[in-house]
């Protein structure tokens, strides 16, 4: 260690150069970064249903919609909100990227053999137009509420459509003082763009500044705290400048990577500062300060560095792209931390700069944690090992797109009041291929059989599908009073013409008769696992006595529930390799076998503990929460290992096991403590998140960093001063 002090001290000037220019080139890559809401991101590797749907898009465009819900005043349809609607629909299909407008006032609308020009209406057309939206039933969108007349829109959006086209539509809105309410799987995607920028722009600084916080009450020193931070926050610069060098663009997971270096990566740090106080209080010279101290805690450091990245490169197995993102650049970014611990400390602590000396050991709360070693802490384990198994048997996997925002977001209160509205707002698709036209009375027939079993068995509010225009238009050219499909192809063959010469064909993504294929769109009554499951099981017995087509079900819905139907397998194995890692890890730093089989208790029991709260919290075991548990095993056994190091140095120079446990507990709680809080209250920047999926990571983080510093300070005591 002397010999790389002495570098620092010799090659000074240029080493600070060298570290100007790095930041220079981080910060300009910043510049580069790009924000990705894409919920594709949340599909596993290899699915059945993206599959289907990239097959089905081929034929019918793109799936991705918009839903808008304009709402007027009173009962009573008029002129002037049929205008209204019209003025809108009109200006909707105008919009770049929108492929198809399906609302309640085109430019003509067909009832019965009778056409009707919106552009031209008038108060004595009112009747034709609402026996127009009578014959459309549930389809008719056109909806009364509490009061109140809503027209539905629902937006069809090519690859072209951005997220300034939807800010656009919504200013159009504003500007008219109209009351509005937005959803659909476009909407979710673009509103979340405004989400992560506010989360890029404020939680990391958000986090930095609660550790220090944090880190300032544990060490007495201003100067100290903001030293023991500095490296951290240079590790999330240059690892934000990478991605905008290489990827270029975050997700709602990958914008993690940089709080999680902040907060993961102020551990290096804090133990720096922290055993250099100590070494200058013992009378040591600045220079000999640092060696002494990268003696103490160089190894530990690289050690600590490497297990944390082990916990989130773990994370590969499970099967989704994105996690995988996450694991590579927030392990860089704990590796940059790391890197900036050992170039800048030495750098600034071996210089003019004077550190200040603590008046006390331990750590503040160390004296209470200290009173429960022995049987007291296996007192305790016991007790949370209980509720462990019970809660272990309530974990659910439930994940879906509205349980990423918080309650309170607009995206979430829109939602809901289409919902209520429009008996659906979120759709996933059952896609039918055909051995012939798909428009024959014999397919028809049997879809529309499909479609009622599927609201019958109320999983779903309502189907929409070209089968339902076509009975519901045939119906009400023949005067009849309930839908009916054309019983001929001679029947079936006219009305398509019809339909066709519409100016707006209101089937055609619906509908591909050359391709022999169809879709219906199926408004889910909820987007809960059971529900997906129902659905999909009646479209699997449907199948099975049908002869001539087959039918599919696809969407984003479950996509994201294949994914959290494989978490739990996939995140078991992240878990058992991230442990043996960790244990090869503590082996090569202890050299001895009892030690490192010990050092890896308080994880283990830590992860047990976390199984056992996501149970008793109701919070699902998904794609998010499943990496804390990889996590904690990379960041919370950097307290054992700290701890076990050192109490092999002091019984290593003559102490016995007793006197080695305290004086390491002594030397190490207060850092360990400080970091665990860090952490634990720097992650709480995240309930700041509009995401509650971050808020979960949150709460998490502190149930696993609490129960990890608590059982390193209490029960690893316990067992490694019986150690003879």
């Amino acid at each position: 260690m002397k010999r790389y002090v002495d570098f620092v001290n010799k090659y000074r000037k240029i080493l600070i150069v060298v570290f100007i220019v790095i930041n220079l080139l981080a910060i300009w890559g910043v510049t580069r970064l790009q924000v990705s809401p894409d919920f594709d991101i949340f599909s596993p590797r290899k699915s059945e249903y993206e599959d289907t749907l990239q097959k089905m898009e081929e034929k019918f465009g793109s799936s991705n919609q918009l839903i808008f819900l304009l709402e007027s005043s009173g009962e009573e349809l008029t002129v002037d909100t049929v205008n209204s609607f019209h003025e809108f629909q009109t200006y909707l299909s105008n919009v770049n990227g929108v492929t198809e407008v399906k609302g309640p006032a085109p430019n003509v609308v067909a009832v019965g053999r009778e056409r009707l020009n919106l552009e031209e209406l008038s108060r004595t057309d009112l009747p034709t137009l609402k026996k127009y939206y009578g014959t459309l039933g549930d389809l008719a969108p056109l909806k009364e509420k509490d009061g109140n007349l809503y027209g539905v829109f629902t937006v069809a959006t090519g690859e072209s459509f951005t997220r300034g086209d939807l800010q656009e539509i919504e200013n159009y809105l504003k500007d008219r003082g109209a009351t509005y309410y937005a959803t659909g799987n476009q909407y979710l995607e673009d509103s979340l763009v405004d989400y992560l920028l506010m989360i890029l722009r404020f939680l990391p600084l958000s986090a930095y500044v609660l550790i220090f916080l944090v880190f300032r009450f544990q060490m007495g020193s201003t100067k100290d705290t903001l030293l023991s931070v500095l490296p951290a926050g240079v590790g999330a610069l240059w690892v934000l400048g990478l991605i905008g060098w290489t990827v270029q663009a975050v997700s709602m997971v990958t914008v993690l990577a940089p709080i999680f270096t902040v907060v993961i990566g102020s551990a290096d740090g804090l133990h720096f500062v922290s055993h250099m106080q100590e070494a200058r209080a013992a009378g040591d010279g600045k220079k000999k300060a640092v060696v002494e101290t990268l003696n103490m805690v160089g190894t530990p450091i690289l050690v600590t560095t490497l297990t944390s990245m082990v916990g989130f490169l773990s994370l590969i197995f499970i099967n989704a792209s994105v996690v995988v993102d996450l694991a590579i650049f927030a392990s860089v970014g704990i590796l940059l931390a790391g890197v900036a611990t050992w170039y800048i400390l030495p750098l600034i602590l071996t210089g003019r700069l004077e550190i200040h000396r603590p008046s006390h050991t331990g750590g503040r709360g160390s004296g209470l944690i200290r009173k429960v070693w022995g049987t007291p802490s296996i007192v305790v384990i016991g007790v949370l090992l209980v509720l462990a198994i019970v809660g272990f048997n309530w974990i659910d996997t439930e994940f879906n797109q509205l349980m990423i925002y918080r309650g309170y977001t607009r995206v979430q209160k829109n939602f809901e009041e289409v919902m209520k509205v429009n008996d659906g707002a979120v759709s996933v698709y059952a896609f039918v291929e055909t051995e012939g036209d798909p428009l024959s009375p014999e397919v028809a027939d049997e879809v529309l059989k499909l479609e009622k079993e599927l609201v019958e068995g109320e999983n779903a509010t309502k189907a929409v599908s070209a089968y339902d225009f076509y009975a519901r238009t045939y119906a009400a050219a023949m005067n009849k009073d309930k839908p009916e499909y054309p019983p001929s192809m001679t029947r079936v063959n006219f009305l398509a013409s019809q339909i066709s010469s519409l100016p707006s064909n209101p089937v055609k993504n619906l509908l591909d008769r050359e391709g022999n294929a169809a879709r219906v769109t199926i408004f889910l009554k909820d987007l809960d696992n059971e529900t997906l499951k129902g659905i999909e099981r009646t479209v699997e017995g449907f199948n099975e006595g049908a002869s001539n087509l087959a039918v599919s079900v696809t969407g984003t819905p479950y996509m994201m529930s294949e994914l959290n139907a494989s978490i739990f397998s996939s995140q078991l194995n992240s878990v058992f390799v991230a442990l043996a890692v960790v244990f090869i890890l503590l082996l090569v730093t202890l050299r001895r076998i009892v030690p490192a089989l010990l050092s890896l208790l308080p994880i283990g029991l830590t992860i047990v503990f976390l199984y056992g709260f996501l149970g008793l919290s109701g919070i699902s075991l998904n794609l998010f929460t499943a990496t804390i548990f990889t996590i904690t095993i990379g960041v919370g056994i950097d307290y054992a290992i700290h701890f076990t190091a050192t109490w092999e140095k002091f019984e290593r120079r003559g102490d016995d096991a007793e006197g080695a446990t305290v004086r390491a507990f002594n030397y190490t709680s207060r850092p360990i403590l400080a970091n665990a809080l860090g952490l634990a209250i720097g992650l709480s920047a995240l309930l700041f998140s509009p995401l509650k999926i971050h808020l979960y990571v949150s709460l998490l983080m502190w149930v696993s960093m609490v129960a990890s510093a608590f059982l390193t300070l209490s029960f690893l005591p316990t067992v490694l001063r019986k150690i003879k």
